[in-house]
């Protein structure tokens, strides 16, 4: 078959689509050629290959089934752009090696979006190479379009020719394959033709030229494959039912959201209550395990400090308050309390305006623990600018 087909690009420099419906027609702009369409109809075009890339990778040991999703990964060194902005299609296999197709997703919503403005609906989007048959090298009046199954498969300016037969040339390959050459006069043809018998006969020979329309071939790649086409649904008045079924729902999440904004709340303030409880933990019983410190907290409380008399925590803590309140609240400030169940013993570190207030202190508290077996005693007491720093014990009796 001749290759024969709609060809569309989009040109960067001036940010416009361009068309050419047949190879021997003049290019114009996509809105020009739109115009002329039966409005909602269904068009078949081919991209340019100089809106995309045609690459050659080897996969040993990837079966046919898997060659969609290992392609993407074989190509994320060649790639520009971020691998998540291309669309990657298989386009077939030569020689061991596996072609894949590789278009900017954006350029195609892009292509999709300008078509639906002008009241079409693009259907198929074919690669330009994908439709020449192997083996040929077509001038369309500026560039070449090279196809080598296994090879190369692209566009390409006249001055990068050279460049590609020289990476192809130096692949060494075992076996050199036929060409041949199609350009509008054939002396565009021959002059590429001995270029290549010259230097490159390695990788083509032999070379043919020709004037008349080259051949194409039947694809069936689709670089649509996978996107959703635009669907325009029939407008129809809502159901009774959906107001009271969005208000429902909108009610079950506003519910839903205060529930967890109140569970944060709560959940936050355990933690703080918790932090609290664990500091007076520490700091009423300094030395002790903290793991499990609730359950301890409690048995502490309900069953007392453990002293050689028996004497209950919780009424201990009271006597040393009461006798606290009643004598020297005013003198004698309470800096910490700390509990040890080892030796049953309480010790106060206090800081007290003078000796005498300090004295006073303990003798109320001997007053107030004596019936329980206990007594109180001045551990240590140092000056401290015009306070008294001091640490009572209160235990058992000597």
């Amino acid at each position: 078959m001749q290759y024969n087909e709609t060809v569309i690009w989009w040109q960067s420099d001036t940010g416009e689509w361009w068309i050419q419906p047949a190879p021997d027609t003049s290019a114009m702009l996509l809105e020009t050629w739109a115009a002329k369409q039966e409005p909602l109809s269904a068009v078949e075009l081919v991209l340019s290959a100089k809106n995309y890339a045609a690459h050659w990778v080897s996969l040993p040991g990837v079966k046919g089934r898997h060659l969609q999703r290992a392609l993407p990964f074989a190509l994320e060194d060649s790639l520009i752009a971020d691998l998540a902005d291309y669309t990657i299609l298989p386009g077939g296999s030569a020689d061991g090696r596996h072609c894949a197709y590789a278009v900017e997703t954006d350029l195609l919503d892009r292509l999709q979006e300008q078509l639906e403005l002008h009241h079409l609906r693009l259907a198929r989007l074919t690669p330009q190479t994908a439709l020449v048959a192997a083996n040929q090298c077509i001038h369309d009046g500026t560039r070449w379009l090279l196809v080598a199954p296994g090879l190369f498969e692209g566009s390409l300016p006249q001055a990068a020719l050279t460049t590609v037969l020289d990476d192809l040339a130096a692949r060494a390959l075992d076996d050199s394959r036929a060409l041949t050459l199609y350009a509008q006069t054939l002396d565009q043809a021959a002059l590429v033709k001995t270029s290549i018998d010259s230097g490159y006969a390695d990788v083509f020979a032999p070379v043919e030229v020709s004037n008349q329309g080259a051949k194409g071939k039947e694809s069936a790649v689709n670089l649509l494959q996978g996107r959703a086409n635009t669907v325009v649904a029939e407008a129809k008045p809502a159901a009774w039912w959906r107001g009271i079924a969005a208000f429902t729902a909108f009610v079950t999440v506003l519910g839903c959201g205060y529930l967890v904004a109140e569970n944060q709340r709560l959940s936050g303030q355990v933690e703080q209550v918790t932090d609290a409880s664990r500091t007076l933990y520490k700091q009423w019983f300094p030395g002790e395990s903290s793991s499990n410190f609730q359950a301890r907290f409690n048995r502490k409380l309900r069953e007392g400090g453990g002293s050689t008399s028996g004497a209950a925590f919780d009424a201990v803590m009271a006597d040393i308050a009461h006798a606290w309140r009643t004598s020297s609240a005013a003198t004698v400030d309470i800096e910490s309390i700390r509990y040890s169940e080892r030796n049953g013993d309480f010790q106060l570190d206090v800081s007290a305006k003078g000796q005498a207030d300090l004295q006073a202190l303990k003798q109320a508290l001997n007053e107030a623990v004596q019936s329980r077996g206990l007594a109180a005693e001045i551990s240590s007491a140092t000056a401290d600018k015009d306070r008294v720093k001091g640490r009572l014990k209160i235990g058992g009796a000597a």
